[in-house]
């Protein structure tokens, strides 16, 4: 549980894709992060792990939670970056951001304005259609890189996405498998969430669906 308490100024939903054909046309895009800014990035990572690394959640609804909670989507951008972990050939991913400040702090660029309706919908679209790897950091805010007292951001990490729809709306089937991995049942099923963000009571929550 990771209250939303007034020294929580933002709330981040940071996604991981490897195919950068499912990012949001309307995101705006920087330059891919040089190998000095990855160092200057990791070096400054003080945060605290809340919630622990979890398997096929879902975020439905909570855009609507967070919102009625006190947090307006303020930014989105799409980096892409140097991975650090070569295991699987690759040695770039596709960090997509979204950006939730507390209404009382919100401050956003014309540009941003314009586009936040269909950002919004596109960042819905993301949490409805797929189930993620997610953990959650506790952060200091950073200004001109010091830790700035008393404000603080949650960052909700997200990874390994598992899609829930076919390209056509129709649901993703998969078969149920016991401990040993071998198949049962006598057909396989909906792909569902095993666990679901959601906020109750000011407050971030990991539950089981």
């Amino acid at each position: 549980m990771v209250p939303l308490k007034s020294c929580v100024r933002m709330v981040a939903l940071q996604f991981r894709f490897t195919n950068a054909n499912v990012i949001p046309v309307s995101v705006k895009r920087r330059n891919q992060e040089t190998q000095k800014e990855h160092v200057e990035r990791t070096s400054r990572s003080s945060g605290i792990m809340v919630i622990e690394a979890s398997a096929k959640c879902s975020f439905a609804g909570f855009l609507d939670e967070l919102e009625v909670a006190g947090y307006e989507l303020a930014d989105a951008l799409y980096q892409e970056r140097p991975n650090t972990d070569k295991t699987h050939g690759r040695y770039t991913y596709h960090m997509v951001r979204f950006l939730f400040t507390r209404s009382e702090f919100v401050e956003c660029s014309d540009e941003f304005n314009k586009m936040r309706d269909t950002i919004r919908a596109e960042l819905r679209s993301i949490c409805e259609s797929a189930v993620w790897s997610s953990q959650v950091f506790f952060n200091p805010v950073f200004k001109n890189g010091e830790a700035t007292p008393d404000q603080y951001a949650v960052s909700i990490n997200l990874t390994a996405r598992q899609p829930i729809l076919q390209p056509d709306g129709q649901p993703v089937m998969v078969w149920q498998k016991d401990e040993n991995g071998k198949r049962v049942g006598e057909a396989p099923l909906p792909l569902k969430a095993d666990y679901r963000f959601c906020v109750v009571d000011d407050a971030i929550q990991l539950m089981k669906s």
